[in-house]
């Protein structure tokens, strides 16, 4: 499972690679190259942000004898709506603490307030507790996600490698399936995904276990420089 580039943040499209996603998903593809990975599948969300990454990074891979196969979107693996889920819950939460209000008044000006604003909205979305109609609800989003890794499961032969473009959420439900994790555990997984960064899993059908997690070492050795040299980022 492969987490897009860096979208643009903070712009009128975030659905779309900035600059540097679009550099990050390009290092993203000549690790895979010079790794020798071969895949019998590809999938993504239907994100662009995520068919783009997947697009860039398996460019490199087109030269190979064996070829790439054709990216099969499935929406199961879209991220969830933290716009809406911000909007619903936000003057619900306001009311009843005013310490939250004061941060939510200055979220477009602290980066911290913001921080604290989406962390506690979040973790108050993923408890249930709350009323807000029509908001999809963090159950629903985990049981999408967990019926399209299900999909991917049970959609081929033993021993089939398969890529899996997609975002920050759904690589955090398919950790907190591997290791049994709650939900606000699974959620915080999520906020330490870094764009490009790759996260493995081995599935048969005794289980659904967790290899590797979140490795980035590709940005780390493509800027050349301790700790990524700016390459490394979480949105």
């Amino acid at each position: 499972m492969i987490r897009h580039g860096q979208a643009s943040f903070g712009q009128a499209n975030y659905d779309e690679l900035s600059e540097l996603g679009r550099h990050q998903s390009r290092i993203l593809g000549e690790r895979l190259l010079h790794s020798g990975v071969r895949f019998d599948a590809v999938y993504s969300g239907t994100l662009a942000r995520q068919i783009d990454t997947a697009d860039i990074s398996l460019s490199a891979l087109a030269s190979m004898d064996s070829g790439v196969p054709p990216i099969q979107q499935m929406d199961a693996f879209n991220e969830y709506d933290s716009e809406s889920v911000l909007r619903g819950l936000i003057p619900v939460m306001e009311n009843e603490d005013p310490d939250f209000k004061k941060d939510v008044e200055t979220i477009f000006d602290d980066k911290k307030s913001f921080q604290r604003v989406f962390e506690k909205v979040m973790l108050r979305w993923v408890s249930g507790d709350y009323d807000a109609p029509g908001l999809v609800t963090w159950k629903e989003f985990y049981n999408y996600v967990e019926q399209g890794i299900r999909h991917i499961m049970n959609a081929g032969d033993r021993g089939r490698n398969v890529a899996l473009f997609t975002s920050g959420g759904p690589v955090s439900v398919a950790v907190g399936k591997a290791l049994h994790l709650t939900g606000p555990d699974t959620l915080r997984v999520s906020w330490q995904v870094v764009n490009s960064s790759i996260s493995c899993f081995k599935y048969n059908q005794h289980g659904f276990m967790l290899s590797t997690f979140n490795d980035h070492s590709h940005l780390e050795a493509g800027s050349g420089q301790p700790h990524g040299g700016g390459l490394i980022t979480y949105r």
